[in-house]
């Protein structure tokens, strides 16, 4: 009787195990199953974006300043005085399940413009010496930067958390300029009329005093590579959050700024304007760690 009650508890307990076993298993296939559904497959695309205004928010929240070291967006953060990219625009290909062919590209465009209502009226005063009254100089500028990343990555893992490792070509160009009005008319009775002070130019051989019309830079270009590493977690079917480290090395190349000027020709008894370049070109490349940047991005796969 006790042999046969020990065999019945020993058969039992089999059974049990086996529906225990096939119970972890249809829990971890429908796991899987719920895991795959969520990742990308080959052949489909993503698109999305950076947060890079969050970071500068945070930055000026945190740190007091646009933008936290460190954190430069991507693709690599190539301007002309400050016009760096708000949000960049990232698109992928799964070529497979495991790679994938990207590109990132950034533009960012800025028009300011800067008054000075506070500068003597030249022709009152010489009416007037005690005159009080004020004309306008008013200065208009634009700058712009595209930037550009074309690359591919890898991927490790097969759950919603996936390792990224990649590399990419990057290419940008930026330019920008200012032109200049003023409310003292220049003239044969007033031939150094009063300006902006950093409008006035005196690199010229036929006028003694010059002021600038017009300033602008004839661009810059700047191509490199840049390594990546990083993780992608798919908080929702075909929806990633993801963040990575950047690594690059960027060769630039910096036009020369012409300006358009005018001054009074002693000679010709006449305001002459001309035009000439004011700089040389520069040519420089950067890798260090000021290179080093992150970025955080949401992708929408399809």
């Amino acid at each position: 009787m006790k042999n046969f009650l020990l065999i019945t508890c020993i058969i039992v307990m089999g059974f049990s195990v086996v529906a225990q076993e096939e119970t972890d298993s249809q829990i971890s296939s429908k796991k899987e199953k719920k895991e795959k559904f969520l990742l990308p497959e080959k052949g489909e695309w993503a698109i999305g974006t950076d947060f890079v205004p969050i970071l500068r928010t945070l930055g000026t929240v945190f740190w007091g300043e646009s933008e936290p070291m460190g954190f430069q967006g991507t693709p690599y953060p190539f301007s002309y005085k400050n016009a760096n990219p708000n949000v960049s625009l990232m698109v992928k290909y799964m070529a497979g399940k495991k790679c994938a062919i990207r590109a990132n590209l950034g533009i960012g465009i800025h028009s300011f413009t800067s008054v000075s209502d506070s500068i003597p009226d030249d022709a009152a005063i010489m009416n007037d010496a005690t005159s009080n009254a004020k004309v306008v100089d008013k200065m208009t500028g634009n700058k712009y930067s595209v930037n550009l990343s074309l690359g591919a990555e890898y991927r490790v893992g097969k759950k919603r958390i996936q390792g990224i490792f990649g590399g990419d070509l990057l290419f940008g160009i930026a330019g920008g300029s200012n032109t200049y009005k003023f409310g003292n008319e220049m003239t044969e009775d007033n031939q150094t009329p009063t300006s902006f002070s950093q409008t006035v130019y005196t690199n010229t051989h036929t006028s003694p005093y010059s002021r600038i019309l017009s300033s602008k830079y004839d661009g810059a270009i700047a191509v490199g590579l840049q390594l990546t590493t990083g993780v992608e977690v798919f908080v929702a079917p075909k929806i990633s959050l993801g963040g990575q480290v950047n690594l690059s090395y960027v060769f630039m190349y910096n036009s020369r700024n012409t300006i358009k000027y005018e001054g009074y020709n002693g000679d010709t008894q006449q305001v002459e304007k001309g035009k000439e370049k004011r700089t040389q070109p520069t040519w420089s490349h950067d890798f260090s760690t000021n290179n080093v940047g992150a970025s955080l991005y949401m992708l929408f796969y399809f």
